[in-house]
């Protein structure tokens, strides 16, 4: 897990309810790794080789018997680190895939499942690299091509569309554009963020492009499952009850089990059986994000983890066991598909950031908490830290999460809780 992650310590809190040693690696050296031999491993997520050799050599001192992958940037290495090891795991070629929304639409278009069309808009190697000047230059170029030939070819840009790094999550730089002068806007500032991207040493090989997709209207939904030998087993699909309709595409509030029909919940299942067996995926947790209108249900997003952010916390199982105890569960071979998820409804909130500026407090923090259905509010951005919407930012506020009878009340829940808090920023 990086060190910047959600996940740890709903992890780490898994593990220790089933009696499981963890080894954590993560990309950032840790204050007391010395004092407790085998508790971490300090590794370059980027260096696929390099990393699981480290891995190999620990694991001849420390033996490994899973591998768990807890955000996206880690998928990559634990397929290469299982495979190295002999461990159950997704191929790499599989998970490559899912790091790649343009090595995604590719995959997905060629097995045949609906997908927007697509093109790329190049802006050379070495983009990120050069000066401020001819960044704009090649921007401007670039975008006045792509434009240029809308009218001559089929793949030529249609509106409304969406824009988008390749590699970034969490909506990050995701534009729709309705016309010429939006989407030379939009390509201005996702070159600006892959600019600063870079910069911040999170660049890819990809920080040169621009995905640019047709829009895809309709309901949106995500599905949460596990996949064993190949075989999805679905744990959860959420309705996304707020309108995902841009120009920029802030998620805020999921809530399951679905409200749609019986028939769409099928196709949404369906089409992700589909896309992870076109993609060769095998173990594991999967989360997919569609939309789904009369042409069928659209992949717009498909990973080889869990859901992001601490939305996990709104999934129950059993005898209140975590998605997390179910991941590791399912990673060492003990039974995972027994455990139900909990009958009552459940909502999670990703607090929006309104405004740019820096948080100085938030106030009605405890009427929240005492709503009726919340179960909790948990704030990740401390007064002093600086606040940035999307679509720069790759944050949220905090999350809400509600549990209710049915799903229209945990819903309802999150909203008056969320209408109870008020966030005191200072522009910048």
């Amino acid at each position: 897990m990086p060190s910047t992650t959600y996940h740890a310590s709903d992890f780490l809190r898994a593990a220790e309810r089933l009696g499981v040693p963890v080894t954590v690696g993560t990309d950032g050296s840790q204050a007391f790794q010395e004092l407790v031999p085998g508790s971490t491993i300090t590794l370059d997520f980027d260096d696929l080789a390099g990393a699981s050799a480290e891995v190999a050599e620990f694991h001849r001192r420390f033996p490994i018997g899973a591998v768990v992958a807890a955000d996206d940037e880690t998928t990559a290495l634990a397929a290469t680190v299982a495979e190295t090891l002999g461990l159950a795991h997704n191929p790499l070629e599989a998970v490559l895939p899912t790091r790649s929304k343009l090595s995604l639409r590719r995959a997905l278009d060629a097995a045949g499942l609906p997908s927007p069309r697509y093109r790329v808009i190049d802006l050379g190697p070495g983009f990120t690299s050069r000066d401020d000047e001819e960044r704009t230059s090649r921007v401007e170029t670039a975008v006045r091509e792509a434009l240029d030939e809308a009218g001559d070819s089929a793949d030529g840009v249609s509106f409304p569309c969406v824009l988008k790094p390749t590699f970034l999550s969490a909506s990050r730089g995701v534009i729709r554009a309705d016309d010429a002068d939006g989407f030379r806007r939009a390509a201005r500032r996702i070159a600006d963020i892959l600019h600063e991207e870079s910069e911040a040493g999170g660049g890819s090989a990809e920080s040169h492009l621009i995905l640019v997709e047709d829009y895809v209207p309709g309901a949106e939904y995500a599905l949460e499952a596990m996949l064993t030998e190949g075989s999805l087993h679905l744990l959860a699909i959420f309705d996304k009850p707020d309108p995902l309709q841009g120009p920029y595409f802030e998620e805020t509030i999921y809530v399951t089990p679905s409200r749609a029909a019986e028939a769409t919940q099928g196709e949404i299942v369906a089409t992700v059986e589909k896309a992870v067996a076109a993609l060769g995926l095998r173990e594991g947790p999967v989360h997919a994000e569609l939309r789904l209108n009369e042409h069928g249900a659209h992949i717009i997003d498909l990973a080889a983890r869990a859901i992001g952010g601490l939305c996990p916390r709104v999934l129950r199982f059993g005898t209140g066991v975590s998605l997390e105890e179910l991941i590791l569960r399912h990673a060492i071979g003990e039974d995972f598909a027994s455990f139900r998820r909990d009958e009552q409804a459940g909502g999670v909130m990703m607090i929006p950031i309104p405004a740019a500026g820096v948080l100085r407090g938030v106030r009605g923090i405890d009427e929240a908490r005492a709503t009726g259905g919340i179960d909790e509010v948990t704030l990740t951005i401390n007064p002093g830290q600086r606040l940035r919407p999307l679509p720069e930012g790759n944050r949220y506020l905090g999350f809400i999460f509600a549990h209710a009878e049915t799903p229209a009340e945990a819903e309802a829940a999150l909203r008056r809780a969320h209408a109870r808090l008020q966030f005191e920023i200072e522009p910048l």
